[in-house]
């Protein structure tokens, strides 16, 4: 068999596929000029792709913080009582002329994210329209340089209790199964400005921003200072609601301001591969140790550990990245990704 056919090494990289559409890529198809023949298998050794993922993730609910707000503290979990503070996906193209709203994009630390969230909790911030749970001026946002934590406070009239991400009222409220008029949308630039033409924002179940910040109980769970006045589904460590508009409620725990930590790559010749949670053909799973918008440069270690069921003639390959989640890793189409194989015979 001529050794032309039979290479050791192999790189994929993504500009070679010109066929990529839209304005970022997940996955590439690189086709071979000489196919590769009777390759038993392969392994992944290095991969250089740009750490491109924002903290808040625009595709799947990272950009909803649901919390309760009612009168009075007896019965505020409830879903007419359920409010949403929300940022915009950053690739949002709003209706011609439509301002309010506060997009997500990169921050460089909590204050940061903090003015945006304060931006979007405030009059001209959002849309009652388009988020029909959303009232301005209830809640104010804060982040404390000192503990790394952020916190929330209410206006002094009115009680308030961050929402756990798997609460039935947010559920409810995402599926639009009791009022599909109050789902949240999105007044983009094809939606012709109505509230029943515009898009949904999209969101993913049991996920949203108050796990990221640090309100991170389930619906289930007590938390640690749980007491006599404490109600299941406020997701706080006391569970008690707050009226105050001088003391904050911090969240529980330090926040994740990582948008992703690991992109599982997946090739379609490693059809006898690794396997995760979402699909087949796992070759990989890399851990981001990049900032963002760096490089993030990944060498396997010296274990042999190869894919050993591939085709027996390999003419093209497609590499697809996933992240944590299983949603799409998305890359600017300006920013190349390169992957190196090895290959066994």
């Amino acid at each position: 068999m001529a050794t032309l056919n039979r290479p050791n090494r192999l790189t994929l990289n993504a500009f070679s596929d010109t066929n990529r559409a839209g304005s970022q890529y997940s996955r590439f198809t690189n086709t071979l000029k000489n196919p590769i023949l009777g390759a038993k298998g392969c392994q992944l050794v290095n991969a250089d792709f740009i750490n491109s993922s924002l903290q808040l993730n625009d595709e799947n609910g990272q950009l909803f913080f649901f919390y309760y707000a009612s009168a009075s503290q007896a019965g505020i979990r409830a879903q007419e009582n359920l409010r949403c503070i929300r940022l915009l996906p950053s690739w949002y193209v709003p209706y011609a002329g439509f301002t309010a709203f506060t997009p997500n994009k990169y921050f460089n630390t909590g204050t940061e994210l903090v003015a945006a969230l304060n931006a979007a909790a405030t009059a001209g911030g959002d849309s009652g329209t388009y988020n029909p749970i959303w009232t301005s001026g209830q809640v104010t946002f804060s982040f404390d340089t000192t503990t790394r934590r952020f916190s929330i406070v209410g206006n002094g009239t009115t009680y308030i209790a961050p929402a756990a991400a798997d609460d039935p009222f947010v559920l409810d409220q995402l599926r639009g199964t009791s009022n599909s008029a109050n789902r949240i949308k999105m007044n983009a630039i094809n939606s012709s400005n109505t509230y029943a033409t515009a898009t949904f924002q999209p969101y993913q179940e049991n996920m949203t921003m108050n796990a990221r910040l640090g309100y991170s109980l389930s619906f289930s769970a007590r938390g640690a200072f749980w007491g006599s006045t404490s109600q299941q589904g406020c997701a706080t460590s006391s569970g008690v609601p707050s009226q105050s508009s001088s003391v904050a409620v911090p969240a529980d725990t330090l926040p994740i301001l990582l948008g992703v930590q690991n992109v599982g790559v997946y090739l379609s010749i490693s059809t006898g591969g690794g396997m995760d949670a979402f699909k087949k053909n796992l070759i990989a799973s890399i851990p981001i140790d990049a900032a963002p918008y760096a490089i993030n440069s990944y060498t396997t270690n010296s274990v042999e550990v190869p894919s050993l069921s591939t085709p027996n003639e390999i003419y093209d390959v497609t590499v697809e990245l996933l992240d944590d989640t299983g949603a799409p890793y998305l890359i600017p189409n300006n920013m190349n990704t390169q992957i190196g194989l090895v290959l066994y015979y």
